[in-house]
């Protein structure tokens, strides 16, 4: 355990557990008089700070809530950083007169999660949960670390400190910028209600499963037509397919047979909507991550582009429309290397695909910040060139710079040429599969980078 960085926070009681944005858990930590907010970020960005002031945010959804119910007024214990030279995970451990409660910030490259963990350390709840299942699908087995290079450990007060505000300031509107602020609040909200329609159709498809008990129920209600009273509202039958006993609940309005038809007809039902349900599900999926993305994007979005975005999603209905005579939108940046060569970056993880899959010539050269979401960075070459080994270092800047890696000192980058980069059927925007790929550790030259981002052309 990093005893300098949090052991002052060791002994705290938890008085209010938080979620100010999606990605972020606030505990709000006092003792002897004094409060102090730990600050665990999972999401785009990930990392570990405090703030003396508790950040406003969204209201508490149920995890949050549940972990309140956990945590609130339990006492911080213990706080080990799991991994090696970094950390890939944080886990917190918190006792209460009835209760001991144990959480994981997991910072996994691919899937940064929030995880509440039983006493044997399997997972009982995640804040993502599909990512859960996909990370843990045996719920029996404990939690372990995921993959990725982690984050760099706090190294004392001061630096949680320092983390705190970047974290805090990450979070703040930005004054002076309404239309920014006006898309903000409108695509969060458009968000929400398409993870809540996901939410629900995969609910739907969950009582999928109601259907082998509703044959079953149906089949031993015609077996004992004559055993079922009128009016009853529960009755024990014999099911003598199954050997055993069956505690069927009843409409008591209903006689014995209308009671079996009802439940076929709902197992007929559920079994028709299956393939609507999942088709449904498909296309929420698709549509909460577009968001998700353009959320991302606008933080980093010129004054121009967050107009074009109000005006591409339907947002922001004052948004300027381009006239006919304006250029149209293109999807890319366009960047310089060091001696005039042309980089080309994603906007956003539509714009990715349409990079990758539409501009870039079979023989350019592709980049991406391997294990991160980011944009695709794409070299026009000439075909049977190799890319400059400075070109490749100025390429694979941009592509650390513009993912979720950027200011990390050291980022992996993949790369290949662009005829090894497909698109799977059904994949989300800008998810792509590279049939091969180099991989190499980029150490960041700011100076570089200073040069490359005034280079660009707009």
């Amino acid at each position: 355990m990093e005893r300098d960085a949090l052991a002052w926070l060791l002994g705290h009681r938890v008085q209010r557990v938080d979620g100010p944005r999606p990605g972020l858990l606030a505990l709000t930590l006092y003792e002897r008089g004094e409060k102090q907010t730990l600050l665990l970020a999972y999401g785009t960005q990930r990392g570990v700070g405090s703030s003396p002031e508790r950040p406003k945010g969204d209201a508490a959804n149920s995890f949050i809530q549940r972990l309140r119910t956990q945590l609130e007024g339990g006492r911080l214990r213990a706080a080990e950083w799991l991994g090696d030279e970094r950390a890939l995970a944080l886990r917190l451990s918190f006792e209460r007169a009835d209760n001991h409660a144990r959480i994981v910030i997991d910072f996994d490259g691919r899937m940064p999660n929030l995880f509440l963990l039983r006493p044997d350390d399997t997972v009982a709840g995640a804040a993502d949960e599909r990512a859960r299942r996909t990370r843990f699908p045996d719920k029996t087995r404990p939690y372990s670390v995921g993959q990725g290079k982690g984050i760099a450990r706090a190294e004392d007060a001061e630096a949680l400190r320092v983390a705190g505000e970047q974290l805090v300031d990450a979070d703040a509107p930005e004054a002076g910028d309404p239309v920014r602020n006006a898309v903000r609040t409108q695509l969060k909200a458009a968000l929400k209600k398409a993870e809540r329609k996901l939410a629900a159709i995969e609910g739907d498809l969950a009582r999928v499963t109601e259907t082998p008990r509703l044959r079953r129920e149906g089949n031993v209600l015609l077996c004992h037509l004559d055993d079922v009273p009128r009016g009853a509202s529960q009755v024990r039958l014999f099911d003598d397919a199954a050997d055993e006993w069956l505690e069927i609940a009843l409409d008591p309005s209903l006689d014995a047979r209308r009671a079996a038809e009802q439940r076929f007809e709902r197992a007929r039902k559920l079994e028709r909507g299956l393939s609507i349900s999942s088709s449904r599900r498909d296309a929420a999926r698709v549509e909460v991550e577009r968001l998700r993305g353009r959320l991302g994007e606008l933080e980093e979005a010129s004054v121009e582009r967050v107009s074009e975005l109000g005006q591409e999603l339907g947002l922001v209905a004052n948004a300027p429309r381009r006239s006919p005579q304006q250029r149209p939108r293109v999807p890319f940046r366009t960047f310089r290397g060091a001696h005039g060569e042309t980089i080309f970056v994603g906007k956003n993880a539509a714009d990715n695909d349409t990079l990758t899959l539409t501009v870039a010539r079979p023989h350019d050269h592709w980049l991406h910040a391997r294990g991160s979401a980011g944009s695709h960075v794409v070299v026009p070459l000439e075909k049977k060139a190799q890319i400059a080994p400075e070109l490749l270092l100025d390429a694979a800047t941009l592509a650390a710079h513009f993912s979720q890696q950027r200011g990390e000192p050291t980022v992996e980058v993949q790369h290949t040429e662009r005829r090894f980069v497909r698109k799977l059927k059904g994949a989300a925007a800008g998810n792509v599969k590279l049939d091969r790929e180099r991989v190499f550790v980029l150490r960041l030259e700011s100076a570089r980078l200073a040069r490359l981002l005034a280079s660009e052309k707009t």
